[in-house]
């Protein structure tokens, strides 16, 4: 009994979801689920749910993507579509990456990393101010602890769940100055 019920109020929010929200391909692969179940094809239920999930995870890394800086001027931004998609094979998360590049040749890439449980490990560390001057030079951009490796390579965790990395080339400053026009309060909220 409580089973069915269950069954039939997911069932209801899935179509209540998809009635709700404009046709797009999310939205008919939820009524593709909601069909399949309701024809007793609980296979063909779990994997077009499968999707589903997969299609969501997509859009959230695509508004993670457009977190990232805008180019300053004299800089060109191209953005790693595929390195979301890669993510999958580590756990999970979000990821975005966005290459920068100017006409001199100098480049340096922004990484930032949400919800893996791999990198969740790693975040205690940068918590800790002793650890984290352990690993190198300690600056703040934006009332924000980021780390300068001795190769260069700046990182930090912001709101104790994303972790950003940067590193390339390029004139630090001119990568810290990128790491500022960040919008750390909108990485932390999402």
């Amino acid at each position: 009994m409580f089973r069915t019920t269950l069954s039939i109020v997911f069932i209801a929010g899935l179509l209540a979801l998809s009635v709700s929200a404009a046709a797009d391909e999310f939205t008919e692969t939820l009524d593709a689920v909601a069909e399949a179940y309701a024809a007793d094809d609980i296979n063909a239920a779990a994997e077009d749910l499968a999707y589903a999930t997969q299609l969501l995870q997509k859009m959230k890394g695509d508004a993670f993507t457009r977190l990232l800086p805008e180019p300053m001027d004299g800089w060109e931004l191209e953005v790693d579509s595929e390195t979301n998609a890669a993510m999958g094979m580590f756990g999970g998360g979000v990821t975005a990456r966005g290459d920068y590049r100017n006409q001199s040749g100098e480049s340096f890439s922004i990484t930032m990393m949400a919800d893996n449980p791999g990198f969740m490990s790693l975040a205690g560390m940068y918590s800790n101010p002793q650890l984290m001057a352990s690993m190198g030079e300690v600056i703040r951009i934006k009332r924000q602890s980021f780390v300068v490796s001795e190769s260069g390579e700046i990182s930090g965790v912001v709101g104790g769940r994303t972790m950003i990395q940067a590193s390339g080339n390029a004139p630090r400053e001119a990568i810290i100055a990128h790491l500022e026009n960040l919008d750390l309060n909108a990485i932390n909220a999402r």
